[in-house]
C-alpha cells in the first residue's frame, strides 16, 4: 500500500508539472494538424470519446481492456481513443483542436449523442471541454482527473463547499482558481450537475480534489474503490460506470443518466 500511495503521488505531481507550465504561458511551434485516433465501431449513433493520461497515448485503453468491456456488456456505440500530444494542453489548445477536428466534423457526420471520457490529464480536458462548450457534450465520465492547485480544495471546503467559495487564495496559481470557477459556473446550471460522472481510487494523489468535486455531483454519479493512480483502479472503476449506465440507462426513469448509450434506444 506504502508503495502504492507513493507511485499515485509522484504521477500526480509529474502532471501536476506538466499543467502549471500553462500558467507561464509557454509558447511552442504549431503542431500536427490531426489528432491520431483509433475507431471501433459499432452500430448505433452514438460516439464515446476517451482521452488518455498523460503520456498521450489512447492504445492503452484497449490494452487494459477496457474497448472490451463496453462489447461485453452490449453498448452499441462508436468509440474513439484518441492520442492527444501534450503539448495541446501546455499551448492551451486542447478544447479548440478536439473541437475542430474531432467533435464538430463527428456532430456533422449525424452522431447524435457524445460522451467525453478522460482518465487523469485527460480528465482534465474532459472538464475543459464540457465546461467550455457543454452543448456539444452529452455527458463526461471523469477517472482520477487532474483539476489543478496546491491550497484550493482546503479553501474551498473551509468555505462551505464550491457553491460558497469565491476567493482565491493569495499562494494559489491563478490557473486553478480560473479552473475551479469554470466548474462552479457550469454546475450551476440546471441540469449540469448530472452530465457528469466520477470515479477514483481512495488512495490517488488527487483524491482530496476529486472528493471536492464528488461533494457537487448526485451521489449516483460518483464511484470511489480501493486503489491508487493506476489502470487497475481505473478499469475497476469502468466497470462499475458501464454496469450503473447498463442499468441506469435502461430503466423506465434513469433520474442520474447522462447518456443512453444502449442500441436501440431513442432518448437521454
Amino acid at each position: 500500500m506504502v508503495v502504492e500511495t507513493r507511485r499515485s503521488s509522484a504521477h500526480a505531481k509529474c502532471i501536476l508539472l506538466v499543467i502549471l507550465l500553462i500558467a507561464y504561458g509557454c509558447s511552442y511551434g504549431p503542431e500536427k494538424k490531426e489528432l491520431g485516433f483509433n475507431k471501433y465501431v459499432g452500430p448505433d449513433r452514438v460516439l464515446v470519446l476517451l482521452l488518455p493520461p498523460i503520456a498521450g497515448r489512447g492504445l492503452q485503453y484497449e490494452r487494459s481492456g477496457f474497448i472490451e468491456a463496453v462489447r461485453e456488456r452490449g453498448f452499441e456505440v462508436d468509440m474513439k481513443v484518441v492520442d492527444v500530444n501534450p503539448m495541446l494542453y501546455l499551448q492551451g489548445r486542447i478544447v479548440e483542436v478536439l473541437k475542430n477536428e474531432i467533435i464538430d466534423p463527428a456532430k456533422a457526420s449525424g452522431y447524435s449523442r457524445l460522451l467525453l471520457v478522460g482518465i487523469s490529464l485527460g480528465g482534465h480536458g474532459a472538464l475543459l471541454y464540457v465546461t467550455q462548450t457543454s452543448q456539444d457534450i452529452d455527458g463526461v465520465v471523469l477517472l482520477a482527473p487532474f483539476i489543478g492547485g496546491f491550497v484550493i480544495d482546503d479553501a474551498i471546503r473551509e468555505a462551505g463547499g464550491l457553491t460558497q467559495w469565491e476567493d482565491c487564495p493569495s499562494i494559489e496559481w491563478n490557473y486553478a482558481c480560473d479552473m475551479w470557477n469554470l466548474i462552479k459556473g457550469f454546475l450551476s446550471v440546471p441540469g449540469n450537475k448530472d452530465k457528469i460522472v466520477l470515479g477514483f481510487g481512495l488512495e490517488d494523489g488527487f483524491a482530496e480534489s476529486n472528493q471536492v468535486l464528488a461533494q457537487q455531483l448526485p451521489p449516483n454519479n460518483v464511484f470511489k474503490v480501493s486503489g491508487g493512480h493506476d489502470w487497475v483502479t481505473w478499469k475497476r472503476l469502468w466497470i462499475k460506470i458501464l454496469d450503473y449506465y447498463n442499468v441506469s440507462c435502461t430503466s423506465t426513469n434513469p433520474a442520474y443518466c447522462p447518456i443512453d448509450t444502449r442500441g436501440g434506444h431513442d432518448g437521454m
